[in-house]
């Protein structure tokens, strides 16, 4: 739940007060969100904001905002579970329809993201923990040596070291970086026909041009790969292993004959790894048999929390003094606070069991998901995802542009299919759609769907 979008909600449920108003600001909020929730318009189960998020969000203490909790929950409307937060009590269906307004997001498909804090562990640190900066003036370039360490032995492919790594702020930054370094105006980046628009805009800016090439659902198609390789000679090649926005994912062979084309024809590949822990197994690299031409991105953002802007760069040693440079050019060094909150992040044994656990619970979600589009959706194309947090779908005779914006007047957000095609005009009858939501939240979702698909035909 987006604490600020919740807010206006409550605010408006609130009301003003009134002249010789006698109930305190604590007792107008109970009576709102005692309204919300019994009225339906709150998911069962859904987890409350934070205290002290909702109470900044709605200008009121801490306190206030604890009372109304404590008070929804000895009338039973809330349940109050130990280190885990607040959450509306199991009851009937539940609807938004009170909340639509024109505009107003009810359920953001649109970001392929973990949806809040609840993949983080309680590591009851303290401030000294990270304050324990290396450098003790927190400006390291590359970032703190404990933490390239672990970068390399638990979220990069075999064959990377710690003196590869850089650390940046999320993987946006890293591609950015990749960009500055490598991009003249007039080069040329080989792309999938679908491909992370992040990318796209970081080539766009250093005045490049993304072409595409050929795939299917292994990976890109060796032969055409080769062929623009040789007509194009690109900067370099960029590849999503766990595709975004398709959610297929490479197979061993294909990486491998990836790999072998670029070792031959002497060009650099740039894999964003960023959904390799979220493909129910290991996810192949072609820097097992290219480790020299290879640059391995990633961050912690899909399977720890977006919040935390923490990522990665590992390349070959003469890639990586040009990335240090750019790094340098861009903002120095990255939060120290981030680098050690991560270290203790990446060092608890726990962590292994955590993420296969919310892989796990993704598969069920899509699964969910898909079910629902099959069933109240039958005209929409699609293949199941095998790895990500979102699906890539067709809407025959309707532009995905033209969709999106009916969407969000029925409350629902989704990222137009054109975002992700390097060439205007491809994709353009394409949505993507984010299935890691609880299964309530999808169910309510494609409701909201299927009204707006009416609209649109």
């Amino acid at each position: 739940m987006e604490v600020d979008r919740f807010a206006v909600v409550v605010k408006e449920r609130m009301g003003r007060p009134r002249r010789n108003e006698r109930r305190s600001r604590g007792d107008r909020l109970f009576d709102a969100l005692r309204d919300l929730v019994e009225t339906g318009d709150l998911l069962a189960d859904t987890r409350l904001p934070s205290e002290r998020a909702l109470a900044d969000a709605l200008g009121l203490s801490r306190g206030t905002v604890a009372s109304a909790y404590l008070a929804l929950s000895r009338v039973g409307l809330v349940e109050r579970r130990h280190g885990s937060g607040s959450y509306v009590r199991a009851g009937g269906r539940p609807t938004f329809a009170r909340w639509l307004r024109e505009g107003t997001i009810v359920v953001d498909l649109a970001k392929s993201v973990v949806p809040d804090t609840s993949l983080l562990p309680d590591l009851a640190l303290r401030v000294e923990d990270l304050l324990d900066a290396r450098p003790q003036d927190g400006y390291g370039p590359a970032g703190d040596a404990r933490l390239r360490e672990l970068i390399a032995a638990h979220e990069l492919p075999a064959g990377f070291a710690a003196e590869d790594v850089v650390v940046t702020t999320g993987t946006q930054q890293a591609i950015h970086l990749v960009a500055d370094a490598l991009l003249r105006t007039g080069d040329r980046v080989l792309v999938e026909p679908t491909t992370y628009p992040g990318m796209l805009a970081a080539v766009q800016r250093f005045g490049a041009e993304a072409v595409p090439v050929p795939s299917d659902r292994h990976g890109f198609e060796v032969d055409a790969l080769r062929s623009a390789i040789r007509r194009h000679r690109p900067a370099f090649v960029f590849s999503l292993p766990v595709h975004n926005p398709t959610g297929a994912v490479v197979s061993a062979r294909r990486a491998e004959a990836v790999a072998r084309v670029a070792a031959a024809e002497g060009v650099l590949l740039v894999e964003d790894r960023t959904l390799a822990h979220l493909a129910g197994g290991p996810v192949p690299s072609a820097a097992a048999h290219a480790s020299d031409r290879t640059i391995c991105l990633g961050s912690l953002s899909k399977t720890t929390w977006g919040g935390l802007r923490l990522g990665w760069a590992a390349a070959p040693a003469p890639v990586r003094a040009l990335l240090l440079e750019a790094k340098q050019r861009t903002d120095l060094a990255c939060s120290a606070l981030d680098q050690q909150l991560a270290i203790h992040l990446l060092r608890d044994p726990d962590r292994p069991a955590r993420v296969r656990a919310w892989s796990d619970t993704l598969t069920v979600r899509r699964d969910h998901f898909a079910a629902e589009l099959t069933e109240h959706l039958p005209e929409w194309e699609w293949t199941l995802p095998r790895g990500g947090l979102s699906l890539w779908a067709r809407l025959p005779g309707v532009d995905g542009e033209d969709f999106v914006a009916i969407a969000l007047r029925h409350g629902v957000a989704v990222s137009p299919g054109a975002v992700f095609a390097p060439v205007p005009g491809a994709a353009a009858d394409r949505i993507r759609l984010s299935y890691a939501w609880p299964e309530p939240v999808s169910s309510q979702a494609v409701e909201l769907l299927v009204a707006a698909w009416r609209a649109a035909r």
